[in-house]
């Protein structure tokens, strides 16, 4: 089955990203379960991903990618 993409970002973006969700993280004390950003609303599951995707990345290259994808990934529950 192919991954259908969901977003794509620079590293630019993905820091600005990154950053959003920890600014909720500390404030609401703990990760949300979607994060809209770039009206993109990101489930929890997919931004997991992405940032364990980056975090790999990093240890086996020492940089960033220089395009980080976010993939689409099925998830329990139906937020509208």
């Amino acid at each position: 089955m192919k991954r259908v993409i969901k977003k794509e970002l620079t590293e630019k973006e993905y820091s600005k990203f990154i950053k959003e969700l920890l600014a909720i993280n500390e404030k609401k004390g703990h990760l949300p379960e979607y994060i809209e950003f770039d009206d993109c609303r990101i489930f929890k599951i997919e931004y997991i991903e992405t940032i364990e995707n980056v975090n790999k990345f990093i240890l086996e290259n020492g940089r960033h990618p220089e395009n980080i994808i976010i993939y689409q990934q099925k998830h329990n529950r139906h937020i509208s």
